[in-house]
């Protein structure tokens, strides 16, 4: 997830209009998922420059208003979620609904957002909460965008890869003012890198296998992890890959770079999910199904660094506003675009999450 081009970066509110400017290489996030006896096993690296991650249980029957000046966006969260969380509560990079639903983001220079239109506004990682919060298939987040749009002057370029407990996935962009979607047919390795689908795909069909081809040789590090996580989805073999879960943090080792921060491995039907960090390679996991989402108990949230190995269900604490504060000034202050964000909007964007109360 990094960009090697000017963004404008309008922060929360639209209090305070910022240009900068990123020279650095593009690397970037790569996703997978493949099906094991017909669900499915999902992977995700992070490759950007902080390791700093909260792993947040978002509670279902909230009512929420987008963190936006212009028509926000209204709703009151149907399921309960599990998302990894660096700029925020609230701000989930992705995660994992009660319904199966998991989404997550990379970044993607080539987006351009919908233009203003009559729909309601969210910014763009909040757009992952509200797919979590209200959607239980693929299906339902493509018809969801008759509705509600990413606002673009608040939103870095991202897109998402989905899938869902029915076994449908699609890789989602934004391209021309609209969505852009790759699903069933149109999504022969669901797979995403930080190219679009349809520029990763062509390399893969005069691919063959063969990396001494001139196209595969010429190729940007997005297009070759493309490459590298698309074989390993296809040489998926449950009676010869061993664990499920094991195979998938191979090929994320295979598609991994020097900033690769964590790891992720969501096996859907078990309710599991598992991690790894740059500081910590030892695997942990948090069995899902054993949170209470009810609005009445406390937000749990978890510290990704959290030195332990394997399961880490009964660590999760209690939620408070200086651990959500503390997290976005370590992440904003790791961030080169937003160094140099004032001690206000932080404040403001930590203390969001008091505002959104359980509905009555």
């Amino acid at each position: 997830m990094r960009s090697s081009k000017f963004l404008f970066i309008f922060i929360m509110l639209g209090i305070i209009p910022l240009f900068f400017s990123i020279n650095s290489p593009l690397w970037g996030c790569t996703t997978f998922c493949f099906q094991y006896n017909g669900d499915w096993v999902y992977g995700r690296n992070y490759d950007w420059d902080i390791e700093y991650c909260h792993i947040v249980v978002n509670r279902r029957g909230v009512a929420k208003i987008a963190f936006t000046e212009n028509n926000p966006a209204k709703w009151v969260s149907t399921y309960g979620s599990i998302t990894f969380n660096q700029y925020g509560r609230e701000f989930p990079l992705g995660g994992m609904n009660e319904a199966g639903l998991v989404v997550e983001c990379l970044w993607l220079d080539h987006t351009e957002y919908p233009h203003p239109d009559s729909r309601a506004e969210l910014p763009d990682l909040q757009w992952i909460q509200y797919q979590l919060d209200n959607f239980a298939t693929v299906a339902e987040v493509f018809a969801g965008d008759k509705t509600i749009r990413i606002e673009p002057m608040q939103s870095a370029p991202l897109h998402f890869l989905v899938c869902d407990r029915k076994g449908e996935a699609a890789a989602i962009e934004f391209l021309g003012g609209k969505m852009v979607v790759h699903t069933k047919d149109e999504l022969p390795a669901p797979v995403l890198t930080n190219s679009t689908y349809k520029y990763a795909k062509s390399l893969l069909d005069i691919f063959a296998g063969n990396e001494q081809v001139e196209a595969f040789k010429a190729a940007n590090y997005s297009l070759k992890r493309f490459i590298w996580a698309a074989r390993g989805v296809s040489s998926w073999n449950p009676k010869t890959s061993g664990s499920p879960v094991d195979y998938a943090f191979k090929i994320l080792d295979k598609v991994s770079v020097n900033i690769t921060m964590f790891r992720i491995v969501y096996d859907v039907k078990n309710g599991r999910i598992y991690f790894r960090t740059k500081s910590n390679p030892k695997i942990r996991f948090f069995n899902f199904n054993t949170f209470d989402f009810a609005c009445s108990i406390p937000v749990k949230v978890l510290d990704i660094t959290f030195d332990h190995k394997g399961e880490v269900t009964a660590f999760f604490s209690d939620y408070t506003y200086k651990a959500n504060y503390d997290l976005i000034q370590k992440s904003y202050s790791g961030t080169d675009f937003l160094k140099n964000v004032t001690e206000q909007v932080k404040r403001m964007t930590a203390r969001y999450p008091e505002t959104l109360p359980c509905k009555k």
